[in-house]
């Protein structure tokens, strides 16, 4: 019955309901012909009960009953109050000489006739050989009281309930089919707008169509029932795809910021099944995420963060696990916090890469190691210089003078390095009101005529379109500062007389600078750190020329506060080229 739609039920329903009145009106039926039967023979019996009472005396009356229309009755007597028969129609001629009015008669439709005034009973008759239908009513006669009593053949009685019930059978068929039609078209009309409302949701709920359509039914009245509910679906289905479209974009929103974050989140639930993990986690993981929703995270394969968030779910508080791993190649340092969902028992896990962090500790190490052991080198040799003067006052003045020159030196190399170190602070640090727009022509002609006046014997080529716009938005001091570390370190690494070339191109929206010396060239190795602050390639001839290793890393802090690229290309024995890219103002 399940499985049947609404109208079949509504149509069965209606089908049993009338099947089950037709079978309680059967019994009804069939008593029915019984008491017709009684009925008419008690409206016969009355009339002769009123034909008889006219009868002027016993004779008269007992050829009254001799009349043959009331032949209806197969048998008709009548009983006097002695219980005597007064007159038979049957009994004097089947028994003859044996019959006798003074025998008393006692049946019990006579008895109950006599108390009651009237009697019915069903009895098999010996005398007959059959069952008959006795029916017995008393009546006055002349001041005395008598009883007619009239048998009626049962078989006559089955007989007539036999052709009534075959007759009721046949038109309860007959009513019955014209019921079922006319029932089914009559359900059918009345439930198809039923019909069109699943019609219009079905491929909502089937998947194919993203949104509830609106529901619009066909031949009703919009102010009947089924209207009514039709407008009162589309009004809910609107709020409800409102509220759907509320939810989707919160879920788009929050799917959008989890899959933006630097973290990875892994959600869980209760049973530590995953349910949410976002495309850093699955770097993390290596694996896809298909593969890995629904499932249980002791597929995973990472065993300290199984028991983080066991944890987790049993203590209920938030959990820190901190732990290294190698991706693609790369040391990274992880910090895998658990924390507890409020909602389903279940738990999140976020995995923060704090690589970086590590990174800049140790490069904070590292630098406070440099700069102080670039520091305590020249501290150290003016310190080892002034005792000497301090503790040989007499020393020749060609000595003193040798040995001033040379705390004067180291004076002049820390004080190079402080400078430097308080230019990439100043770098670091780099207001957006100082830049403004800056033309690299000129720059480039202005780092030009200082190399030369550092480098007289230098040959410096300038090459540029002047037809060209070489105009950024920049800090101009800062622009030139680079490009003269880059030409003087071409200077510096390079046999004299250093050949050096300045380029400028003009692109649509970018802007080239070239710097190009013969030099002795950077070995390969070195290449991928030669930007790191206190790195230096050969540091004795680094030491030499008054370097600490600052140069290169102030020129690409100060390039990339500009939002421009810096990119290096050498060959030992050869040659460097430098290649600045800065995004063109507008």
């Amino acid at each position: 019955m399940s499985q049947l739609s609404f109208r079949q039920k509504i149509f069965l329903s209606y089908v049993a309901l009338f099947l089950l009145f037709l079978a309680l009106l059967f019994p009804f039926a069939t008593k029915t012909v019984d008491e017709i039967v009684a009925k008419t023979l008690t409206d016969r019996a009355d009339e002769l009960i009123l034909k008889l009472r006219s009868a002027p005396n016993n004779d008269a009356l007992i050829r009254r009953m001799k009349d043959s229309k009331w032949m209806i009755f197969f048998r008709v007597s009548i009983i006097t109050n002695e219980r005597k028969v007064l007159y038979d129609s049957h009994t004097k001629r089947l028994l003859g000489p044996r019959f006798s009015q003074e025998q008393v008669i006692d049946h019990p439709e006579i008895n109950q006739a006599f108390h009651e005034g009237f009697g019915y009973y069903e009895d098999y008759s010996e005398l007959f050989q059959q069952e008959f239908a006795y029916l017995a009513k008393a009546f006055d006669f002349h001041g005395k009281t008598y009883v007619l009593r009239v048998a009626f053949p049962y078989k006559y009685v089955t007989a007539l309930t036999r052709d009534f019930e075959i007759g009721f059978l046949a038109l309860a068929t007959a009513v019955l089919l014209l019921f079922t039609i006319m029932t089914w078209f009559i359900i059918n009309h009345l439930t198809n707008p039923i019909q069109q409302i699943i019609n219009a949701v079905r491929p909502y709920q089937e998947g194919s169509q993203k949104t509830i359509p609106e529901i619009r039914i066909k031949s009703t009245n919009t102010q009947d029932d089924f209207g009514r509910l039709a407008n009162t679906l589309n009004s809910l289905s609107q709020k409800i795809q409102s509220h759907i479209n509320s939810l989707t974009s919160e879920r788009n929103e929050k799917e959008a910021v989890l899959e933006s974050l630097i973290e990875g989140v892994i959600a869980v639930d209760d049973k530590l099944n995953i349910n949410y993990v976002n495309n850093m986690a699955l770097k993390f993981i290596g694996e896809k995420k298909q593969d890995l929703i629904g499932k249980p995270f002791l597929e995973v394969g990472k065993e300290h963060w199984l028991q983080l968030l066991k944890e987790c779910r049993n203590e209920k508080s938030s959990k820190l696990l901190t732990e290294e791993m190698f991706l693609e190649g790369r040391k990274l340092y992880l910090d895998i916090v658990a924390s507890p969902k409020k909602e389903n028992g279940g738990a999140v896990l976020v995995i923060q890469d704090k690589t970086s962090h590590y990174k800049m500790l140790e490069m904070r190490k590292d630098f406070i190691a440099n700069a102080s052991h670039e520091l305590k080198t020249p501290i150290t040799i003016i310190r080892g210089f002034a005792e000497a003067l301090h503790d040989n006052p007499e020393l020749p003045r060609e000595t003193t003078e040798e040995v001033t020159q040379k705390i004067l030196k180291n004076c002049e190399r820390m004080t190079h390095l402080i400078k430097d170190l308080l230019t990439l602070a100043d770098i670091e640090h780099l207001q957006e009101s100082r830049l403004v727009p800056c033309n690299l022509a000129d720059l480039a002609e202005s780092c030009g005529s200082m190399l030369l006046e550092a480098h007289p014997s230098a040959e410096f080529t300038l090459n540029y379109n002047k037809e060209d716009d070489y105009e950024v938005k920049a800090d101009g001091q800062l622009l030139e500062l680079a490009i003269i570390n880059l030409l003087e370190n071409a200077a510096k690494y390079s046999n004299p007389p250093a050949k050096i070339t300045l380029s400028l191109n003009r692109f649509d929206d970018v802007i080239e600078v070239k710097v190009k010396d013969q030099g002795i060239g950077i070995p390969k190795d070195d290449l991928e750190h030669i930007f790191q602050r206190f790195y230096t390639v050969d540091k004795a001839h680094s030491r030499k020329m008054g370097g600490a290793g600052l140069g290169l890393s102030l020129v690409e802090t100060i390039i990339q506060k500009h939002q421009g690229k810096i990119a290096v290309e050498s060959e030992v024995g050869k040659g460097t080229e430098f290649t600045i890219t800065l995004p063109v103002h507008r």
